[in-house]
């Protein structure tokens, strides 16, 4: 069962990321696995901290440059297959613009998987 309050799609755009706080202020870029108006799922090389607050930059259809967002890491789990880590994050932060685009692309995809 998903306890997510908003639904996700399986994307694949990338993203860049800055490490917590404390930590060098490396920019690094990954592949997004899913997106929705309330979080994103990024496979990294490493695995990120639970709880830690991420600035992230993300590639999406029709914006003119990545957009900004911070980002909590909810959870991780390593995928032996890809020998990567998807890092579950909740949007602490994001334009309400985007999040509407979020949205709008959710629903016309979730309308195309229906028929």
């Amino acid at each position: 069962m998903d306890k997510r309050k908003h639904p996700r799609i399986n994307v694949y755009h990338l993203a860049k990321y800055c490490l917590p706080s404390g930590s060098n202020q490396t920019t690094i870029i990954t592949g997004i696995k899913n997106i929705g108006a309330g979080g994103i799922c990024l496979q990294t090389e490493e695995p990120l901290p639970v709880g830690s607050v991420i600035q992230v930059y993300i590639n999406f259809p029709k914006a003119p440059k990545p957009v900004p967002a911070l980002a909590k890491v909810v959870w991780v789990n390593h995928s032996k297959k890809k020998n990567c880590f998807d890092v579950g994050m909740n949007f602490v932060d994001i334009e309400q613009a985007f999040s509407s685009s979020i949205i709008k692309s959710v629903d016309a995809v979730n309308k195309i998987s229906k028929k």
